[in-house]
């Protein structure tokens, strides 16, 4: 190698902070660097043999020498020149690791890269480090800030008292140049002693710990949204085989009710209380490519109207006294990808109805105490006893929200108007209640049936199924017989009434009352929602027919 190429290299060593010595095919050194040699009190000059160690190095291959040094040959056939530099901390912490040139990168990034700007005081505050990123943030030249005390530059950090008292900051606010930086700062121990500290950005800006903080958010409402929908798939949902019926009007919808459950339409169902709306809505669920999602029902008519907003739309932390601490999804949420049952929607408070309209036109929700909308995405089932049509012309039910659930009505019979489902009902709910509980087989005896097909049932399939669990418990023997059913039911051939048509109407008012209020186990409210009237106005007609609720057999 001529002396030009080994001047050029040499200033390239001086630069690097390194020092050059130049073999001969023996290993012998031809030519070094004497000031760096001379400065680092290493005894090697021109003329001398390389330690055996450092002789035996092929070119690309290194060592450790000594304690402090790290030697490195190169050269194209042989060793030509050997390259000395202290042992750097990457070259500890790498060690044989350090071959591979992505691990090299891997320190040069954390220490460089713009996302994690590192600063290192000594104990009295003096900068020892500043990463490029944090140079070109304070507009220094490369190196410059060595020497400087960190307050001259960050007036606001605390990595100066961290250095001074050995304790850690987790997160500190800071001000750098009129950008806002989150860091943490950290001691730096040798032999337990504080020798001084780091500090590096762990955000850019608030902004990005604020979108760090909705992910989480996000994410634990998912979470909890999974939670409640495996409890969800996890119950047992009826489908449209779960109906049981010869009626030809219940097949016909039934094969209507089919048709739609697939679809993306809002489905209301009408029919009395009991008549099994929810068994529809889940069968719908069921039927429709949705049913691997989860199907919500809230009742609107069983939670207060001061909650019910709550429940549906979900709350932050914080948004009402009481509320969960880290707040609540609602069943919009929780719906997502399945189906929304709302019951008794017609008793939805009607400033709520503006709310579920917008939530049907946007599919997006705002949480209580919110500032962000959710979207949502869930099929919506509303059920009702009432005549929302007669609600809406009394102002108790906005029109448009009517127009905009009642895209496909479904009405289902009362149990009294299809007969033929009676018998069939009822040895299926005797059969079932027996299987469940462990109890012997019974069987309903001919008069048994014709008692039941004879009976008005304002409280429908419901009523049915209650007053067939009773009997299962309460009948000793294999056979219910018209004896055992309660007293409201007729016990045989009965002579043809002779009494005008005011009192045999008077009569049978009073067989409806009494019946809805054994069904309803005494609850006058439930039973004049069944019989369709105001409770006021059967609190009038049990006065006026003498009905006493000691005289009743209430079922259990």
């Amino acid at each position: 190698m001529n002396s030009t190429s080994q001047a050029s290299l040499f200033r390239k060593a001086v630069y690097c902070r390194c020092g050059l010595a130049f073999l001969d095919q023996t290993g012998r050194v031809t030519a070094v660097d004497p000031e760096f040699f001379n400065t680092t009190h290493m005894d090697l000059a021109e003329g001398d043999l390389l330690p055996h160690q450092l002789r035996d190095l092929g070119p690309g291959q290194w060592a450790f020498y000594g304690d402090d040094w790290f030697v490195q040959a190169e050269g194209r056939q042989r060793a030509e020149v050997v390259v000395f530099r202290r042992v750097r901390a990457a070259d500890r912490i790498l060690g044989p690791y350090g071959d591979c040139t992505i691990n090299e990168e891997m320190v040069r990034m954390v220490l460089d890269n713009p996302y994690e700007g590192l600063t290192v005081v000594d104990t009295d505050g003096k900068v020892t480090l500043l990463s490029a990123a944090n140079e070109r943030w304070f507009g220094l030249e490369s190196g410059a800030g060595a020497g400087l005390f960190l307050w001259e530059l960050a007036p606001g950090s605390r990595l100066a008292e961290v250095a001074r008292s050995g304790v850690a900051d987790s997160a500190q606010i800071v001000d750098l140049y009129g950008k806002t930086k989150i860091t943490v700062n950290l001691p730096i121990r040798r032999d337990n002693q504080v020798i001084g500290a780091f500090g590096r950005i762990l955000f850019q800006s608030p902004e990005q710990l604020e979108k760090l903080v909705d992910r989480v958010r996000s994410m634990e409402r998912k979470v909890e949204r999974y939670e409640t929908l495996l409890n969800e798939m996890s119950r047992n949902r009826s489908s449209f085989e779960s109906i049981f019926t010869i009626n030809p009007q219940m097949q016909h919808i039934i094969e209507q009710a089919r048709r739609v459950a697939n679809s993306s339409a809002t489905v209301l169902i009408l029919g009395e209380s009991g008549t099994g709306k929810e068994l529809f809505a889940q069968a719908l669920h069921e039927a429709s490519s949705r049913k691997n999602g989860p199907f919500v029902a809230i009742n609107c008519g069983a939670i207060p109207h001061d909650l019910i907003e709550s429940e549906l739309f979900g709350y932050e932390e914080g948004a009402f006294s009481g509320a969960r601490q880290k707040g609540k999804p609602g069943k919009f949420e929780i719906a997502c990808d399945g189906t929304l049952f709302l019951d008794e929607i017609g008793e939805l408070p009607v400033d709520s109805q503006a709310k579920l309209l917008r939530v049907l036109g946007e599919r997006k929700i705002d949480r209580l105490g919110g500032t962000q909308p959710i979207a949502v995405n869930f099929r919506l089932i509303a059920a009702t006893n009432r005549d929302l049509a007669a609600l809406v012309r009394s102002g108790k039910f906005r029109s448009d929200l009517f127009y905009r659930i009642n895209e496909f009505p479904i009405e289902i019979p009362p149990l009294r108007s299809r007969p033929e489902d009676i018998p069939l009902l009822a040895r299926h709910f005797l059969a079932e209640v027996c299987q469940r509980e462990a109890l012997p087989l019974h069987r309903l005896s001919e008069a048994t049936v014709k008692s039941l097909v004879s009976h008005t049932w304002p409280g429908n399939v419901r009523e049915l199924r209650s007053l067939i669990r009773q009997m299962a418990w309460k009948v000793q023997g294999l056979t219910i017989e018209p004896h055992h059913l309660p007293p409201i039911f007729p016990k045989g051939k009965k002579a043809v009434s002779m009494g005008t048509l005011e009192e045999q109407l008077v009569s049978a008012e009073r067989s409806a009352i009494e019946s809805a209020l054994q069904t309803a186990d005494g609850n006058r409210a439930l039973a004049a929602r069944m019989l369709g009237i105001h409770r006021t106005a059967l609190y009038k007609k049990m006065k006026r027919l003498g009905i006493i609720e000691d005289r009743m057999t209430i079922g259990e």
